[in-house]
């Protein structure tokens, strides 16, 4: 009997012989793969050793008599000493008038998750990884870069449901990840769950190197007050999550935390620019945020939060979905697996890039947890930019940047653009800058 069946067995055997019991659910993830870094242009050695590693990581759910409820993570040692944890998940539940019960959804959506290429590379072709990191390694070194740092996972990770109702789902998926970092001044990478093609690993190998030899290049500009900030995709997603997305969960809306509260969405209150829209959708086949249901149940779908710049829908576990009397709804996970699109297309960077006077583009923030989500306003130590002057990049620069973000999203003037291979565009408004 596998772990999954022997804790479902447990628990099940428990919820007779314990009345206080009323009801229970776990994810678990068995995962075994290859684990591979490089530090100081080298493979392996005492921090980034090769290996082959198994784990088993999840979280288990109970709901006990008198609306209380324990929320744990599951250990490898759940099974042999379950008596001990039992006691322990009863002794530290909590109480919540509010809690939900458990939950089965009526349905679950299909999606490809497991990578047949990657898994006989987990299985039998382990030379592929040490490939992939050696062609980075040799490029990043030809190019002129004095320092690479890099890791590669490549994992099978079978993931097992099962809820006190009868509800049990067992399923495959193959998360791989990697990324080079040059010079200790900037990182790309790749997470999807699937091994990369080709084009991939180039276009992540190519950006690494452009953007790391532009900031190996000092530029003595000085500046102060209003400027054009440009953030990249991956910058322009951080934003969003930090300052758009944290205000559109549930909790913090029916909790009054947020910048909108649950009117805001019944009566469709525009937000963002008309133009715009965001949309979750963890249906995609193998891609990283993609996955069938929640912890929880709640089937993976397609939902749109913001609609031509009106709110549509919070973003509601179980719990909130109850308060809020609305279904529960998909969720990004990791802050991942959201898209921003337009009604017209974006032009591409290199046309954007034509048209700037003078501007930042941001490469990384210090203190972004700091800020105030729900404000908008943001005031960030900008340590990797690149500055450019009459459509040209002139080279690496430092400053503090302010602004007020969800304005900025609202001005006509703002622009957003596409890159190759990203699924979110970068961004260009205006804000302060001082050089530092």
């Amino acid at each position: 009997m596998e772990m999954h069946e022997r804790l479902g067995e447990l628990l099940r055997q428990s919820q007779k012989t314990n009345p206080r019991l009323k009801g229970w659910r776990f994810d678990l993830h068995w995962t075994d793969g290859l684990d591979i870094g490089v530090k100081n242009n080298q493979i392996g050695g005492p921090y980034s050793a090769p290996g082959y590693k198994q784990s088993i990581s999840g979280e288990i759910y109970l709901v006990w008599e008198d609306f209380r409820f324990t929320a744990a993570k599951l250990e490898a040692r759940v099974v042999e000493e379950f008596p001990d944890y039992l006691k322990l998940w009863e002794k530290t539940s909590y109480h919540d008038p509010d809690g939900v019960g458990i939950f089965t959804p009526a349905s679950l959506p299909e999606v490809d998750l497991a990578d047949a290429e990657a898994q006989a590379i987990i299985d039998r072709q382990v030379e592929r990884p040490f490939e992939l990191l050696s062609e980075g390694i040799h490029r990043l070194r030809q190019s002129g870069i004095r320092k690479v740092d890099a890791r590669i996972k490549c994992f099978h990770d079978q993931r097992h449901l099962m809820n006190s109702d009868g509800f049990h789902l067992s399923y495959a998926q193959t998360p791989v990840e990697f990324y080079f970092i040059a010079n200790d001044s900037y990182g790309k990478g790749y997470s999807e769950k699937k091994w990369p093609d080709a084009g991939d690993i180039n276009r992540i190998i190519r950006e690494t190197i452009t953007v790391s030899q532009q900031l190996e290049e000092p530029c003595s500009a000085t500046f102060s007050g209003s400027m054009t900030l440009i953030l990249p995709p991956e910058m322009f997603e951080t934003f969003i999550n930090q300052f758009l997305i944290a205000n559109l969960y549930g909790s913090l809306v029916l909790n009054r935390q947020s910048r909108f509260v649950l009117e805001d969405f019944q009566e469709h209150r525009p937000v963002i620019r008309d133009d715009l829209s965001l949309t979750i959708n963890n249906l995609l086949p193998y891609r990283g945020s993609s996955y069938i249901c929640t912890a929880e149940g709640v089937p993976g779908g397609t939902i749109v939060l913001i609609d031509g710049g009106k709110l549509q829908s919070p973003i509601l576990n179980l719990k909130y979905a109850k308060k809020a009397g609305m279904n529960p709804t998909p969720v990004p996970p990791g802050g991942s697996g959201f898209f921003i699109t337009g009604r017209n297309p974006f032009p591409q960077w290199e046309d954007v890039l034509n048209t700037i006077d003078r501007g930042l583009i941001i490469y990384s923030v210090l203190g972004m947890h700091t800020q105030d989500a729900s404000s908008g306003h943001f005031s960030l130590t900008a340590d990797q930019c690149l500055y450019v002057e009459n459509g040209k990049i002139r080279g690496k620069t430092k400053a503090v940047i302010n602004g007020d973000f969800i304005l900025a999203l609202n001005h006509r003037e703002s622009q957003l653009f596409t890159v190759e291979g990203e699924d979110n565009p970068g961004f260009v408004f205006t804000a302060n800058a001082i050089s530092t």
